[in-house]
């Protein structure tokens, strides 16, 4: 027997399995340290060049010694096997060594049936809609090459054992869809997820920082990453770039860095809210900051159960929000506050040690002739509008005295530079200030009917004390003339450096498409995070009440998918276990015949042929004489004798559908 046709099928499998792991470790690998990275890359070129080079496949010894480096690669990383990331990158590696030493097809079985394990994995470090499709289609490939290995040997041609694979593949997906759906609905939710053992991840989770310094929050600045989504419960009136959302507030500096206060730092002091206009509630989504600060519309009126309001008007809950978190909030964009405690004055007008004579100098010739504090605030904003200062992602590096070199010296920088100033010139000036982080504005999605706010709306805006108003947002950022904005510090920080880059216009037709599908793809994000992964076990019980299941508790549900189990399977089977139909016209004509008899107890034998039972037909019942001899006789013709008359086909048909025969 010639065993070149089974070496090449085996080797066709063999290399659609490595191809296969090569693509579901794509977006696995930048999750993992860079050292185990390049161990299992280095095992993956080894593995294709064995495949074109059998004889550098490695042999037992080697890859024991593989095994032995692989484990202690991961320990060296990560210092440790248990975990998320170095669990995960332990099972990477292992994975990557078995497919080295696949050999039989029995190894690739074993490897088809473990790729799930790599699939799940993925979860753990990337939850996206896009990243979920693309991994289903992994798993269709995966079920493909399965088939393939158990029906695909006697296949002659690629084509066809792809083709085959491929369909039965499909089905198999579409057939378990119910059955899936059917769990994720009604399976009972957890209120954490299966694989959470209490382990903290080494993950850094991006976000604001609950301080500020000049340059701290940059690489915040140039993320895309996105930090909350918000839909309001109607229109929201209010521009854009109007929408401050407000963060952690901050009270006390060095002269170099600014610090919140502390919870219970201001006893006496108690939010003091007074809305000018109407409130406006909305939903916000918000992305996991491992901090207590819930992010919040300038100012919040109205906050979760398990959130306080504190005396700086900031929204914080009582855990830190270290995964995906959607609550409810109601704001009032104008208002007036109220009550400014003894202690808040005295934080709000401390001043650190190295204020200059020259900021001094300054700052008098402001107040000189002793003005109310709103227009102290006044002329400060017309000196940074009519100074060279300049706005800029890429600001020089300051002196040792920060606010000093900035306001005489480099005089470039961007949102904390400005806030950090302009809120020690207006303790200097006797003006109460502080320092409020947060993020500005938004991207509006049609698609989905949300607000976008991403890390690179990151800000930080100032709070004065004005006698008649109470606490007043000052923005000095905004003050900077329009005209020395450096738009290109952006671009720049996203890699302006490189030999080539090509910049879409946003009017024109390319760059409307373009926004159109990132649209597109946020609003399928959007979706995906809001029905799949935050479908809660509240979401779940709203759902149950909607059906008129509220009754049911965890019990009752698992009953409840034991017999929708049963019922998709059973149907499933029912469907499967159905004759199947024939596609040959004059066959079907026949069958329909033969049934319409087989009503009338004259059912056909099971060794009996046309002529022998239109024979028996006649002879019971030669009533039925001209039309079963006309229908047999044309039939056998179609059938037996070659002629492909679309005629007489249409003509049988006819007949048989004439023939109604009825009992005597």
């Amino acid at each position: 027997m010639d065993r070149r046709p089974r070496e090449m099928s085996e080797r066709f499998q063999l290399l659609g399995v490595t191809i296969l792991y090569g693509l579901g470790l794509a977006p696995l690998i930048s999750a993992l340290h860079g050292q185990v990275g390049l161990f299992i890359a280095g095992l993956f070129c080894l593995h294709l060049a064995a495949i074109r080079w059998p004889r550098l496949r490695p042999g037992t010894f080697v890859l024991a010694l593989l095994t032995i480096a692989g484990g202690a690669n991961v320990l060296d990383s990560y210092h440790s096997v248990v975990g998320q990331s170095p669990g995960t990158a332990l099972l990477v590696t292992m994975l990557a060594l078995k497919l080295l030493e696949a050999r039989a097809p029995r190894d690739l079985r074993v490897l088809l049936l473990l790729f799930g394990f790599l699939l799940v994995v993925q979860f753990l470090f990337n939850e996206s809609a896009l990243l979920a499709a693309y991994l289903t289609a992994l798993l269709v490939v995966d079920l493909a090459l399965l088939l393939d290995m158990t029906i695909g040997a006697g296949r002659r041609t690629l084509r066809e054992r792809v083709s085959v694979a491929a369909t039965l593949a499909g089905r198999t997906v579409l057939m378990a869809a119910p059955l899936a759906l059917l769990l994720f609905f009604f399976f009972p939710r957890l209120d954490a997820p299966l694989w959470d053992l209490g382990l903290e991840s080494e993950q850094a989770v991006s976000g604001l920082k609950n301080w500020l310094e000049p340059g701290s929050i940059e690489e915040l600045v140039v993320s895309g990453e996105d930090a909350l989504r918000v839909r309001f419960d109607r229109e929201p009136g209010i521009p854009t770039e109007a929408m401050y959302w407000r963060g952690p507030v901050l009270w006390h500096t060095d002269g170099k860095r600014w610090l919140p206060a502390s919870r219970y730092a201001f006893p006496d002091a108690a939010p003091q809210i007074e809305p000018t206009g109407p409130d406006l509630g909305y939903l916000v989504a918000m992305e996991p900051t491992d901090q207590h600060w819930l992010i919040a519309l300038d100012l919040p009126t109205d906050y979760p159960d398990d959130a306080v309001l504190t005396p700086d008007f900031q929204v914080l809950s009582q855990k830190p929000v270290d995964d995906f978190r959607v609550y409810r909030m109601t704001s009032a964009p104008s208002y007036r506050t109220t009550g400014l405690s003894l202690d808040e004055e005295t934080a709000a007008l401390a001043l650190p040690d190295n204020v200059t004579p020259r900021m001094r100098e300054l700052v008098g010739r402001w107040t000189v002739d002793d003005p109310p504090a709103q227009e102290v605030v006044e002329r400060a904003l017309r000196h940074f509008n009519r100074e060279p200062f300049r706005y800029t992602l890429l600001p020089p590096k300051l002196g040792e005295n920060m606010a000093d070199s900035f306001l005489f010296e480099t005089r470039s920088g961007f949102c904390e530079h400005y806030a950090s100033t302009f809120a020690l010139l207006m303790r200097i000036a006797g003006v109460p200030s502080r320092i409020v982080l947060g993020y500005l504005g938004g991207e509006y999605n049609p698609l989905s009917r949300d607000y976008v706010v991403r890390q690179s709306d990151a800000h930080a805006w100032t709070e004065v004390w004005i006698q008649e108003r109470g606490w007043v947002r000052i923005d000095p950022t905004a003050a900077v003339a329009a005209e020395r904005v450096d738009a290109d510090s952006r671009l720049s920080s996203f890699g302006a450096s490189r030999p080539v880059r090509f910049r879409v216009g946003a009017d024109s037709g390319l760059g409307r498409a373009l926004r159109g599908l990132r649209m597109g793809i946020d609003a399928l994000e959007a979706g995906w995070k809001n029905w799949v992964i935050e479908f809660s076990d509240r979401k779940q019980q709203r759902m149950l009440d909607y059906l008129g299941l509220a009754h049911l508790r965890q019990y009752g549900l698992i009953l409840l998918l034991a017999i929708g189990g049963s019922v998709v399977m059973l149907s499933w089977n029912l469907f499967l276990a159905r004759p199947a139909r024939t596609a040959d016209p004059v066959q079907r004509a026949y069958e329909l015949f033969s049934r319409r008899l087989s009503a009338l107890g004259l059912g056909r034998r099971a060794a009996e042929g046309p002529l022998d039972y239109s024979n028996r037909i006649v002879a019971q019942r030669p009533d039925l004489a001209p039309h079963v001899e006309a229908i047999v006789r044309l039939y056998l013709r179609l059938r037996y004798a070659g002629e492909q008359d679309g005629g007489e086909q249409i003509r049988l048909q006819r007949l048989v559908d004439q023939f109604r025969p009825r009992r005597r």
